[in-house]
């Protein structure tokens, strides 16, 4: 990992790290519980992206313009040390976000420990002993505390977008999502997790909802940032189930462990998409394809692409994306993010989408009714 880890003059960690929708809740709890000081930046905001970009290179994509302007933020604060997850192969540029970010934000003059998480377990487990002096067993129960609030956290996002469209009173899943959010970070014994997730649940199941509404589907496909923060992608989720529609992603952080821990997975997906694409283009792009195909066959009514302006992984599958639409009839927009991107302009293609959407959700039951 290199001398960047190294914690020089004795000074102790305060750690940062950039923010990812839902998910900071449980990486600032591993690092709580292996008893480092975390200080979170301010919620991701258009001044956060704009001072990202100013140290950023010119041409590298949107996340890292966010993820630069995060630590900022969090080095402002009082951090000097910044955690970066990283991907482990491929050709995306993600690889190298670690060692891009330590050079420029020295560049510009802040003197940071850099935790660039990109290397084998065996690296990281031995980086994280170093930087926090933990024991074995505290790494051990700090990462499966980690694992169970992330795994929460996924499970929740994915009951609000069955509920969010079909409560009766609006609004109710999103007050209630905030609220069980805000609590869960508090939470640092694994005892008093137990009982706050059932609670949680509970909660969830009593909201009163239209169980035989008619409830258009689609599916939201894409680069992994884009689709899972809602800061970034302008809380597409939310707009779409506020409007009556279900919306379903499988790009989260268990996909990807499922894809590490199960290499046949990655193969399933290749000879699924094969008949389109038969090599990698890095990043998240054969897995565009392959959820799209599959929401297809699960006879969803319309899919949106997220990409960040920039991604050649995204760019490269998106005419292949635009050509499935093409044959397949189903509703189709791609939406490509950057700091230019305003909201308002997001969200008149967005109706426009939605009205095709239910246009042929409605369609789909009147001849099935025939």
């Amino acid at each position: 990992m290199g001398n960047s880890t190294k914690i020089s003059n004795g000074v102790k960690p305060v750690i940062t790290f950039a923010r990812w929708g839902n998910y900071t809740i449980a990486f600032k709890t591993l690092f709580e519980q292996l008893g480092l000081e975390v200080i979170l930046p301010e919620k991701t905001t258009s001044q956060t992206i704009t001072e990202g970009a100013k140290i950023a290179p010119e041409m590298y994509c949107f996340p890292m313009k966010v993820t630069l302007g995060n630590i900022l933020s969090g080095l402002k604060k009082g951090a000097n040390t910044a955690f970066m997850v990283q991907n482990v192969g491929g050709s995306c540029r993600q690889r190298y976000y670690g060692a891009i970010q330590e050079k420029v934000l020295k560049e510009a003059g802040h003197n940071i420990i850099f935790l660039d998480f990109r290397v084998t377990p065996k690296d990281i487990y031995k980086t994280i002993k170093k930087i926090s002096g933990a024991s074995f067993w505290q790494i051990i129960r700090a990462g499966k505390f980690f694992f169970k609030k992330l795994r929460f956290i996924e499970r929740i996002e994915k009951m609000a977008q069955y509920y969010r469209p079909r409560e009766i009173e609006k609004g109710t899943t999103d007050r209630l999502l905030t609220d069980i959010f805000t609590k869960l970070e508090k939470i640092n014994k694994e005892k008093d997790f137990s009982r706050f997730k059932k609670e949680a649940l509970k909660k969830f199941s009593q909201i009163k909802i239209e169980k035989k509404k008619n409830i258009p589907k689609v599916g939201l496909v894409g680069e992994i940032y884009t689709v899972c923060d809602p800061t970034i992608n302008f809380e597409i989720e939310r707009k779409l189930g506020l409007e009556g529609i279900e919306v379903h992603r499988e790009m989260d952080i268990t996909y990807h462990l499922k894809k590490l821990i199960f290499p046949w997975k990655d193969w399933t997906i290749q000879r699924k998409i094969n008949p389109y694409l038969k090599s990698t283009v890095g990043g998240h792009g054969r897995d565009a394809i392959y959820e799209m195909l599959k929401y297809i066959k699960e006879d969803f009514d319309g899919i949106i692409h997220l990409l960040p302006w920039g991604c050649m992984p995204e760019v490269t599958v998106r005419p292949i994306l635009e050509k499935i639409h093409l044959e397949s009839g189903i509703p189709f927009l791609s939406l490509s993010l950057d700091e230019q991107i305003a909201e308002a302009g997001i969200n008149t293609r967005l109706e426009a989408f939605i009205d095709v959407v239910r246009n042929c959700c409605n369609k789909k039951h009147s001849q099935s009714r025939i």
